[in-house]
């Protein structure tokens, strides 16, 4: 009988699924994308963003499912923007939130690391275009009930872009809104560890 491989690739815990009968390219992908994961959780940044690199390579090839591609690309993203390579960073996130916008994947996740990513290069302008669309969906998705907590940091850091764009009243609401959700949730924390974009800069691949 047809066997799914499941596996998990995301630190938010996205399951990837991969058919049956897989090709050499596909192996491979899975490979290179565990080795990632490991060298993540050792603390090889580079390294990790080298194997997702080769797992994206491998995944193209092979036609992979999109939510798959998904995924890698935004693993690579995240850590190409920790090793401070914002350029390949944004592209891999942006190529993994148009994936699952377009096939029914988790799209705010992309969206909440585009928007941190510009966040903590200091690039607030476009960190405010990122941060309207995350709140929108966040909002919709009812965060403020289902990680309260993440979600007060997340609007912190948007008042915080706000403010140096000048939007000083409208930071406010929701630095007001974000003190809010802290006083509602007491002795919470945060559901999701926060990409540390910027801090590994000489771990260069």
């Amino acid at each position: 009988p047809c066997m799914s491989i499941q596996y998990v690739v995301l630190a938010f815990g996205i399951l990837l699924v991969s058919g049956c009968a897989a090709s050499i390219n596909e192996y491979n992908a899975r490979q290179h994308a565990q080795a990632g994961v490991k060298a993540g959780r050792s603390g090889e940044f580079a390294k990790a963003r080298k194997e997702f690199a080769r797992a994206l390579t491998n995944a193209r090839l092979a036609h992979a499912d999109p939510k798959m591609v998904a995924a890698l690309s935004y693993e690579y993203g995240r850590y190409s923007g920790m090793i401070c390579d914002w350029v390949e960073g944004e592209k891999g996130l942006a190529e993994a939130y148009d994936l699952d916008r377009q096939n029914g994947g988790p799209a705010y996740m992309s969206l909440v690391e585009l928007a941190r990513l510009n966040f903590d290069r200091q690039q607030h302008g476009t960190a405010v275009e990122y941060f309207d669309r995350v709140v929108l969906e966040l909002e919709a998705s009812h965060a403020d009930t289902r990680d309260p907590i993440g979600y007060a940091q997340i609007l912190d850091e948007y008042a915080s872009s706000l403010e140096q764009t000048g939007k000083n009243g409208l930071a406010g609401k929701f630095h007001d809104r974000a003190r809010d959700l802290r006083k509602a949730f007491p002795g919470q924390s945060s559901h999701t560890d926060r990409t540390p974009y910027g801090t590994q800069c000489h771990d260069v691949s």
